[in-house]
């Protein structure tokens, strides 16, 4: 299994343009991957609908999309591995695909992290000057 993964993650293997079969290892580990982010993003649209927190909706449905998104376009990627086709089947697009969700994670955890607590300090303060007008 460690040789294959060495095999797989080998630089002239991932940019090759007419790679081969894809091994069912492979093609299992891949599924199971992209089944659990959608599966991620199913429970975290359940989640949605029980926060009452608006701030944290808006960061959980972010959650939702970005999941969702990357588990359907990796099951299309799975689809044309399996049916071989040269360029769509390329390795590279993976390469590409966990950049972009890296990415999106990127954005989600800067709007938890740092807009959230900077938008309820803003509400906080506009609560309190608020209170003393009639």
């Amino acid at each position: 299994m460690i040789e294959y993964l060495k095999y797989f993650f080998n630089l002239n293997h991932l940019f090759n343009l007419r790679p081969g079969v894809m091994h069912n290892q492979a093609i299992i580990i891949l599924a199971v991957a992209f089944g659990l982010l959608i599966i991620l993003g199913i429970v975290s649209k359940v989640l949605v609908t029980k926060t009452k927190d608006g701030l944290k909706v808006k960061g959980w449905r972010r959650l939702f999309h970005l999941s969702l998104t990357i588990g359907i376009l990796g099951f299309v990627y799975l689809f044309f591995a399996w049916q071989g086709v040269s360029l769509l089947a390329s390795r590279f697009w993976l390469i590409i695909l966990g950049l972009t969700a890296l990415v999106w994670l990127g954005f989600i955890a800067k709007y938890l992290l740092w807009d959230v607590p900077k938008l309820r300090k803003g509400i906080e303060e506009k609560r309190k000057f608020e209170k003393y007008i009639p």
